[in-house]
């Protein structure tokens, strides 16, 4: 009896490999057949397990496609983007509730660092970041150990564990995106992915500013496992319109998000010339003044500031494509723009307004003083991660309401944490500036964007709590992720091209 055919590298060969697959199928279809006819015999419902023997085939089938590493980070990408968190919850039965994107993000998660240990395909690829990372985790393990008394004497630990897993997930996403985008192309579709996923949130928040009604309140209709939450319903005005939330947490984090994008957007359109692209920016822009958000137009103007730094030329050429969006914005959303001056020209000025209501996230200048004051009294590691519960929501509050992500992190971690953030931050947009300026080509304007999206989100922190919302936070670290693989992939590109001369 022959020995199956195998390649030089004695991996099985694509014949092989195929008939393995035509193999699982066939079992696969007669453990149907079996189950269909067990049900058949047991006088039991046999619908829903048909649908779910029919989508096992599927995967089964199509298993090289639809559990590759790509797709896997594409379920996640959707999840995050459609399915509001803290809304939903899976009906499973069991005492504790189960968040969509939780169930999803850790299995993903726990399945490649599986394979990370058992298939030597499967690679940990550094990203860049690892440094300023590391000094974040050491401000968390110094935090916690220097205020452990306080964490377990007031009851905090569940609240640190939920949060140290939310962190644990942010940090893990960025070298899972690291390690399953492999080449440009990759790259490409997640960012297309992500932008075309943002474009329609922004698209259903214009209709929810127009109309009032969110349809991503109703996703629980298209699949059934889900539950709402109507207490986690909240509806927030300014000025005479409701302030859109779509599928985000809050509408704050709305804009921030659909800013985020819309470098991605422009990129997308400079690397593919599709004009589509250029919709998408436009929609995402719409979608981001429906929140009626102040940070949104912060991080506007950020990523205008560093495209102007970046790629100068190339920006004044695009601003007169400014004219016919503000025209566009007019028509379809009558006071927009009147309510967007009113907000950051407030009639008594910016600082006027920001400097009361200490303590309520309305006064971001007068929360300074008192909270510099708190953190003196813990200057190097703060007061613990994730102790500091200042919603009204929580039963355990014990802080004040900061609408300034930066002086929250101060007060948590320190000045060790803070400073690993910022080293974070600052090392990557000037990794990728460095790489934008001195290249003219689709790496450049990849890299233009991803620094304009993380540099918009960081200087954005200073006005709301970020880290407080997962699906604008998830998707600045997953954008993180693609800013080592875009810096690695051009070295790549350029250390061939001598070679190839």
């Amino acid at each position: 009896m022959s020995a199956p055919a195998v390649s030089l590298s004695g991996v099985p060969s694509g014949e092989d490999e195929r008939r393995r697959h035509e193999r699982l199928f066939l079992w696969g279809l007669a453990a149907v057949g079996v189950v269909m006819l067990v049900a058949a015999a047991a006088r039991v419902q046999a619908n829903p397990l048909l649908a779910l023997a029919t989508a096992s085939l599927v995967v089964v089938a199509w298993q090289r496609y639809l559990l590759a590493w790509q797709t896997l980070l594409g379920y996640v990408l959707v999840v995050i983007l459609f399915v509001p968190i803290r809304r939903f919850v899976v009906n499973s039965g069991l005492p504790i509730q189960l968040e969509p994107y939780r169930i999803l993000v850790a299995v993903v998660l726990l399945v490649w660092l599986a394979a990370l240990l058992v298939d030597p395909k499967v690679r940990w690829r550094r990203t860049g970041a690892e440094g300023p990372l590391v000094l974040y985790l050491v401000a968390i393990a110094g935090s916690l150990a220097l205020n452990l008394p306080r964490v377990v004497g007031q009851g905090l630990t569940p609240e640190v564990v939920k949060k140290l897993w939310l962190f644990a997930s942010f940090l893990l996403i960025i070298f899972f995106v690291a390690s399953a985008l492999r080449t440009r192309r990759d790259v490409d579709r997640t960012l297309m992915l992500i932008v075309g996923g943002g474009a329609i949130v922004a698209l259903f928040s214009i209709i929810e500013w127009r109309t009032h009604f969110n349809p991503f309140n109703h996703i629980d209709r298209i699949v059934p496992i889900f539950r709402l939450d109507p207490t986690a319903l909240d509806t927030l005005s300014r000025g005479t319109a409701v302030r859109t939330t779509a599928s985000a947490e809050h509408p704050i984090a709305l804009g921030a998000m659909l800013v985020m994008l819309l470098p991605l957007a422009i990129y997308l359109f400079r690397r593919r010339g599709e004009r589509i692209w250029l919709v998408a920016a436009a929609t995402l822009t719409m979608g981001a003044l429906a929140t009626g958000s102040r940070t949104a137009a912060v991080m506007l103007l950020v990523e205008l500031l560093i495209f102007f730094w970046l790629k100068r030329q190339e920006t004044i050429r695009l601003l007169p494509l400014l004219l016919p969006l503000a025209v566009v914005v007019q028509v379809a959303m009558p006071g927009t723009l009147g309510t967007f001056r009113a907000i950051l020209f407030p009639e008594n000025g910016l600082v006027a307004e920001q400097s009361y209501a200490q303590g309520t996230g309305a006064g971001r200048v007068a929360d300074l003083g008192p909270s510099l004051s708190e953190w003196s009294r813990t200057p190097i590691f703060g007061q613990g991660f994730g102790t500091r519960l200042s919603s009204p929501n929580d039963k355990l509050q014990n802080a004040r309401i900061l609408d300034d992500e930066w002086l929250g992190q101060l007060l948590e971690l320190g000045a060790v944490g803070f400073l690993a953030l910022i080293w974070l931050y600052v090392s990557i947009v000037r990794r990728l500036g460095r790489l934008a300026k001195r290249d003219s080509s689709a790496d450049g304007w990849l890299a233009a964007a991803l620094a304009a999206a993380i540099g918009s989100y960081a200087l954005g922190m200073l006005t709301y709590d970020a880290f407080s919302f997962t699906q604008v936070t998830f998707l600045a670290f997953v954008l993180i992720g693609i800013s080592g693989v875009a810096v690695h992939l051009h070295k790549e590109r350029s250390a061939a091209v001598p070679a190839a001369a």
